[in-house]
């Protein structure tokens, strides 16, 4: 644990002298485990020339798939390294130039190593009236490795978006009588990547979202 602690307060004081960037782009990270035990205590972003460091104890620690939500950032990072422990040895892994909704794998000697994705959560709109969205949506499982289940609380057969990470139409679901239900395919009846997705259902005056992870 030491050592740990130690190498840990050398990687910090390397990046003071990069300084941090303004806040511009907002920045979210997934942990698929794969059966390991995986805790991420802190993240470096690298966004050129700045360099940001985030505390993100526990992340990873949530079950075989885990979220975390980072302050924004200047622009999308050129690189992203993770730092912590996977099955209790440490562990210190670079995800150069990621794409955003991509999975990649940990640097772990297992024949199975976890895998992180990151996005923006671009062009995905927030709720824009006082309803809060657990109010108008809901849905259930948020981790879908199955089946979801989509509830809306409005009158007649509303209409419910899954979009991806990215913002991208996956699949239209018509929510008879307030409800419907989701088996992850697109609207090809093709089933769709794992990773971040959002359910939106959009009024004239309101917009609620709602963060699910899909997982095979």
């Amino acid at each position: 644990m030491k050592k740990r602690c130690a190498g840990l307060a050398a990687v910090l004081v390397s990046l003071v002298a990069f300084g941090v960037g303004n806040a511009q782009t907002p920045f979210h990270g997934v942990i698929n485990s794969n059966g390991h035990d995986v805790a991420v205590d802190m993240a470096i972003v690298v966004s050129t020339p700045n360099v940001d460091t985030f505390l993100t104890p526990g992340w990873g620690m949530g079950g075989s798939m885990d979220t975390f939500d980072f302050p924004d950032i200047p622009r999308w990072p050129d690189t992203v390294v993770l730092v912590g422990t996977i099955d209790a040895a440490p562990n210190t892994s670079h995800f150069p130039a990621p794409v955003e909704n991509v999975w990649y794998r940990f640097e772990y000697g297992g024949i199975v190593a976890p895998m992180g994705l990151f996005y923006s959560q671009v062009g995905v709109e927030e709720p824009r009236s006082a309803i809060e969205p657990g109010q108008r949506l809901q849905v259930s499982p948020s981790v879908v490795t199955a089946q979801m289940t989509v509830r809306v609380q409005a009158m007649g057969n509303p209409v419910v978006e899954v979009l991806d990470a990215v913002g991208n139409l996956v699949r239209t679901l018509n929510c008879t009588d307030g409800t419907a239900t989701w088996s992850r395919e697109d609207g090809l009846g093709r089933l769709v990547p794992e990773g971040v997705y959002f359910c939106r259902y959009a009024t004239s005056d309101a917009v609620a979202v709602r963060k699910v992870l899909v997982a095979h």
